[in-house]
């Protein structure tokens, strides 16, 4: 009996020295703790273990249930009936049932998602697959005292089979089919060598390699499992990556169709304006060139009359003719000072220099000036309740005023009428002139402070469409607003609300006046 317990070990030794050197990466050896894990720590693998344990348990439950039956009828009438009717019949039974409700479970079963509850279901059958191998085993093993030498040889088959159902059924768990191997296998190889034929002890020795080449099967399956698995999950983040990008692209797509678009409208649009803007220079052209044309067909006409006939023309034909020619004169600078003005303001070189004025003498001096273009016109004047003293800009307060007074005089010629008011109430100074002309159509009030725009019910009357661009500009200066009314046919009425004290919103500076000049403002 020592002489073959040492055959065995040495056997032994030889196998694993010779599968060794075969195999050096082999797990068993140089891997065992990945051996022996149960299960992965990744929820995904241990989810596929689960599955196909569900799918493998009820072939393993039949497996044995077809040896119980071959084993208790070799073995009937030899060993005692519970061995062989009562244990088998029950056992079967339980398992034919346990195979019925896998079978009819496995195809509609909903896994754990969670990791514990996952590991625990694992536990649960690896367990129930050991426990199953190792009680039978033990059943097979006790069998042997009451067989012969063909019973015994059939109890081997049965052990070596249910080793390799339970090994194969728990494929995914290399630890389960270790543990049936080592319980099992120990108590099967002792039982054989103390107490069986030499046959007997050539199975139970031959059984060894046999389950140990089918544990480093079984490990290889589970290791290319996993890298199965963990290629589908580098796969699948590669296809979520490509699906991102793809996203982004279709965003990005999409978005620079909708930039092309807008900035397409955007440049519709400023080109729209561009030709706008161009046809209203134009027209603004057109106007000055009207404007200019006039006074100077005037001064050249008065100067060959006195030219032609300074000889025979009194003292006070030709102060009258010199009086058109000033006249004239005077219009032509107010053009081009109105011009200088409108495109010092559109580049910021106005300065607003604050000081102290009464805005009733301010009023009465532009009044005055105004009377000279505007013989036949009657001014109404009042301004009782204006502050004596403000805070501002007079030369800038000149232009405005002057250039609303100039506007009352020449769209007002129908009814020479112009009602000039001034009143201060909580320290803002509203300064109102009405004229009784033409008046301007609703629909054009908003636009009449547009540079270049003018009524339509100014035509025939000179004038170049900058005048009240220019008045609201300063009026903004002075941190003021401006109001337009007006009823057509009837009257325009201009409200100005300025501070009694301003120091000039932002920076702007303006020549003082030519009083001679400002005769008449568009």
């Amino acid at each position: 009996m020592i002489s073959i317990c040492t055959d065995l070990e040495r056997g032994i030794k030889f196998f694993l020295v010779w599968y060794g050197k075969k195999v050096p990466a082999m797990t068993v050896f140089t891997n065992i703790r990945e051996l022996l894990r149960v299960h992965s720590d990744e929820p995904r693998l241990m989810a596929a273990q689960l599955r196909a344990m569900i799918q493998q348990v009820p072939f393993f439950y039949l497996i044995i249930c077809v040896n119980m039956a071959a084993l208790s009828w070799t073995f009937y009438g030899t060993a005692p009936d519970y061995m062989t009717l009562w244990i088998p019949g029950v056992a079967i039974v339980l398992c034919t049932l346990r195979s019925a409700m896998w079978l009819r479970r496995s195809s509609n079963v909903v896994l754990p998602t969670e990791p514990r509850k996952l590991t625990l279901s694992l536990n649960v059958l690896t367990g129930l697959a050991t426990t199953m191998a190792v009680i039978l085993i033990s059943w097979a093993t006790a069998l042997m005292d009451y067989g012969t030498v063909a019973q015994q040889t059939h109890v081997a088959y049965f052990i070596v089979v249910t080793l390799i159902a339970a090994l194969l059924t728990t494929i995914q768990f290399p630890v389960a089919a270790i543990a049936a191997m080592l319980i099992s296998g120990t108590v099967f190889v002792i039982k054989f060598s103390f107490g069986a034929s030499h046959s007997l002890i050539v199975m139970a020795i031959n059984s060894v390699p046999v389950m140990a080449i089918c544990v480093v099967l079984s490990w290889k399956y589970f290791r290319t499992l996993r890298e199965l698995l963990a290629s589908g999950a580098e796969l699948a983040r590669a296809n979520s990556e490509l699906k991102t990008l793809y996203a982004d692209l279709e965003y990005h797509r999409d978005n620079l169709a909708m930039e092309v678009q807008k900035r397409t409208l955007e440049l519709e649009e400023a080109l729209q304006a561009e030709r706008k803007l161009n046809a209203m220079q134009n027209e603004f052209v057109s106007m000055v060139s009207h404007e200019f044309r006039t006074p100077l067909t005037v001064i050249d006409g008065m100067a060959r009359r006195i030219q032609r006939r300074g000889e025979d023309m009194t003292a006070s034909e030709i102060h009258d003719r010199m009086g058109r020619i000033r006249s004239s004169v005077s219009r032509l600078s107010g053009l081009v000072e109105r011009t200088l003005d409108a495109s010092r303001l559109a580049s910021g070189k106005i300065q607003f220099n604050a000081e102290t004025y009464n805005p009733s003498e301010l009023i009465e001096e532009v009044i005055i000036r105004h009377k000279d273009i505007g013989e036949e016109f009657t001014f109404n004047l009042d301004t009782s309740q204006l502050a004596t003293a403000m805070t501002g800009d007079p030369r800038l307060m000149d232009h405005i005023l002057a250039n609303l007074i100039s506007n009352a005089i020449k769209y007002g010629r129908q009814d020479p009428v112009i009602d000039v008011t001034g009143f201060t109430e909580d320290n803002v100074t509203s300064f109102v002139v009405r004229d009784h002309g033409v008046g301007i159509p609703k629909d054009e009030l908003k636009r009449v402070t547009e540079r270049f725009f003018r009524a339509s019910t100014s035509a025939g009357i000179q004038g170049t469409g900058i005048g009240l661009n220019f008045v609201s500009e300063l009026v903004e200066m002075h941190g003021g607003s401006m109001h337009i009314d007006s009823e057509l046919g009837a009257w325009t009425e201009v409200t100005l609300k300025i501070p009694v004290e301003t120091l000039g919103v932002q920076p702007a500076e303006l020549p003082k006046p030519d009083m001679a000049a400002q005769t008449e403002i568009a």
